[in-house]
């Protein structure tokens, strides 16, 4: 199931998000101030966050701006006040993925959720890796006047790893995110895919600059 953090200091908007979401294919952590906030944003990995922006201990940019800082590629949805209109527009510069006016429907927020959620598991940028050229759309990599076919699996976990960019992945985490519960695989397969990605990645595979492991946990993308 995707997972959801609600960060809202109003308990009545709170609470209804969290009944409406629970059990829609969420699970749903939720905050209603900065500190709780950033202690869960460490602590455990998101698929998407709702991010109110008048949080009783500070401000909720700041929360966004240290995501952002921090290479984490979360989907954000920014929900304002109507008048916020420079938050908002602050907001979509430090890199939140779209915002909703309160009071807003329930409905209309689940669709944008729905819609970001499908534009972050359909990147079509072209974006560099060290001395690679990846295009994500094409699955294919581009290094030293060749070119290298991304199968779908190592595409995949690719994403993945650059939406979690900087930040240590479990073989575990990787294999539930790319090849879902209740598939055969091990853990195994992910350490074959890591090193066919490094086969069309790094410049020199046998000493990974890019795609790193990271003893006793599992690998990282570098920033």
């Amino acid at each position: 199931m995707n997972q959801l953090l609600v960060i809202e200091d109003d308990p009545s908007i709170r609470e209804s998000l969290l009944d409406f979401f629970t059990g829609r294919d969420w699970l749903v952590q939720a905050a209603a101030d900065v500190a709780t906030a950033e202690r869960l944003l460490r602590e455990r990995q998101f698929d998407l966050v709702l991010l109110d922006l008048r949080l009783p201990d500070g401000d909720g940019l700041t929360v966004l701006r240290g995501l952002r800082k921090r290479g984490q590629r979360v989907p954000v949805i920014v929900l304002t006040a109507r008048g916020e209109v420079e938050q908002r527009v602050l907001g979509l510069q430090l890199g939140a993925d779209d915002y909703l006016v309160k009071p807003f429907s329930v409905h209309e927020l689940d669709a944008r959720m729905q819609a970001v959620q499908r534009r972050a598991a359909q990147p079509t940028t072209t974006i560099r890796l060290g001395g690679a050229e990846v295009d994500l759309a094409g699955h294919a990599v581009r290094r030293d006047d060749r070119t290298f076919r991304l199968l779908p699996k190592e595409a995949e976990l690719l994403v993945h790893l650059l939406r979690h960019r900087g930040r240590a992945q479990t073989r575990e985490e990787l294999l539930r995110a790319v090849w879902g519960h209740d598939t055969a695989p091990t853990t195994r397969t992910v350490d074959t895919h890591v090193f066919q990605l490094r086969q069309k990645l790094e410049v020199d595979p046998s000493a990974p600059q890019l795609l790193r492991t990271v003893h006793g946990v599992g690998y990282l993308l570098s920033e």
